[in-house]
């Protein structure tokens, strides 16, 4: 940032007086910005700075010195996080992002363990400090910093609690909203077909079958849920079967995607948390929505469908496939006794809709693998993560398309929409497929 910015920042970082020490031992933790300013203007009052008295016959009415408010430095100083990598970080901060954090800290501070998370960071690298708390300054509205118990769940279970996710509570959620809170759904910009795939348990797309940039959010975390992730009981929102508690609808927002990914996602990986052993647990912070946004926190003025890159855009196509997959399986013994007739009503009454739906998402899938060819853009680490996805979703779903001889004409179709996705899936000429141009990446929110 300018250096005049910074010269302020570190000035003020030396300004710890008395009267800054007095407010915070007064609890700036629980005061508003105005109230720690009328607290500071009274404690002037007992040391010898009282008002100027008007000479008379002066017209003019001069108004004591404001005094200033204490500074970002002091605010953390006076909590104990005033070293020397501490006080770096936040100098890095434009005086826009001090006064925004400034103005949270007193939130972000009532938070038990809010310190001691980031002491821990300061045995870290500066410069995943340096970025945890421009992400802090950055918060958006609508937004605030808990601290949580991040408990680390391993792989196979986590893959269950994923799986019933996708099977039961992803649908489930988005019938409830869909059946709740519809005119909030249309003011913030969803489409008539949006709203439909919403109550038949899908995710929200425009008639093309391009999503909308919103996700569904763990407010825990599925890999640190510990016991929420072990012990399952019945959703008193969903109802239903029982199902994981970290899957029930108090733990699920429908948020846009650059929040998640871009704010809440970043916070937590620059905590290393998928470093925490299997079983441990380790004191986190967090950036959830605000209370009465936890059911959804959607920003109209941003709402748009968009082309999401490959390993993105297959994941919208996973779960509606999936259900698909399910139904054929349960009833595979009778459909495929029955005769084409049958099985061509059985298509068109039950499985068409959804189907013709899919076949939309896994079309775009083929469109963004194209364009992502097309730029130079299909890295090795992107054609990895979707081929795992067209493998465990895409091809289930055409094995049990056959296996139940559905309709002809619809077995065509997804077998041409396969191979097409499939063809830019296909290693280079070396073998090896395009050089992923990061060696590091982080996947999809949900991946």
């Amino acid at each position: 940032m300018a250096d005049r910015a910074k010269e302020s920042f570190n000035s003020a970082a030396r300004r710890r007086g008395i009267v800054a020490a007095a407010v915070l031992a007064a609890g700036v933790a629980g005061v508003q910005a105005d109230d720690m300013q009328t607290q500071y203007q009274l404690s002037l009052r007992h040391t010898g700075n009282e008002q100027q008295i008007i000479p008379p016959g002066k017209a003019e009415v001069i108004s004591p010195p404001q005094a200033d408010r204490p500074s970002l430095g002091d605010i953390w100083a006076q909590r104990g996080l005033g070293s020397d990598k501490i006080t770096a970080a936040l100098g890095e901060l434009t005086t826009e992002q001090q006064q925004n954090l400034a103005r949270r800290s007193g939130e972000m501070f009532k938070q038990e363990g809010f310190a001691e998370v980031l002491h821990r960071m300061e045995g870290g690298k500066q410069k995943k400090l340096n970025e945890l708390v421009q992400k802090l300054a950055d918060m958006p509205d609508g937004m605030r910093i808990i601290t949580t118990n991040y408990v680390r769940i391993d792989k196979e279970q986590n893959d269950k609690v994923w799986r019933e996710f996708q099977e039961k509570a992803e649908p489930a959620f988005y019938r409830h909203l869909a059946a709740t809170r519809e005119g909030e759904l249309r003011d913030a910009g969803f489409c008539d077909y949006a709203i439909d795939c919403l109550r038949r348990g899908l995710g929200p797309t425009n008639a093309q079958g391009i999503s909308y940039n919103v996700d569904i959010d763990h407010l825990t975390e599925r890999a640190g849920g510990g016991v929420m992730c072990t012990e399952k009981s019945i959703d008193p929102v969903l109802g239903g079967d029982a199902m994981f508690p970290i899957n029930h609808a108090s733990n699920l927002c429908l948020i846009m995607r650059e929040v998640h990914v871009q704010v809440k996602n970043e916070i937590n990986a620059l905590q290393n948390i998928s470093e925490v052993p299997h079983g441990e647990t380790r004191r986190i912070i967090m950036a959830v929505p605000d209370e009465n946004k936890q059911l959804m926190m959607l920003h109209a003025k941003d709402l748009r469908a968009e082309m999401q890159p490959p390993p993105e855009t297959s994941y919208f196509a996973l779960g509606p496939s999936l259900l698909i997959t399910n139904k054929l399986q349960e009833m595979r013994d009778i459909v495929t006794d029955s005769t084409p007739a049958q099985r061509e009503s059985f298509f068109n009454n039950s499985i068409r809709a959804d189907f013709e739906h899919t076949m939309k998402l896994w079309d775009a899938l083929a469109t963004s693998l194209e364009s992502a060819k097309e730029s130079g853009q299909l890295r090795g680490r992107d054609i990895t993560r979707t081929m795992g996805n067209c493998d465990d979703f895409l091809k289930p779903l055409e094995t049990m398309m056959t296996a139940t001889q559905m309709p002809q004409e619809a077995l065509e179709n997804l077998g041409n929409i396969s191979k097409r996705i499939y063809a830019y899936l296909k290693p280079d000429d070396t073998g090896s497929g395009p050089a992923p141009k990061k060696p590091e990446g982080r996947p999809h929110a949900n991946a």
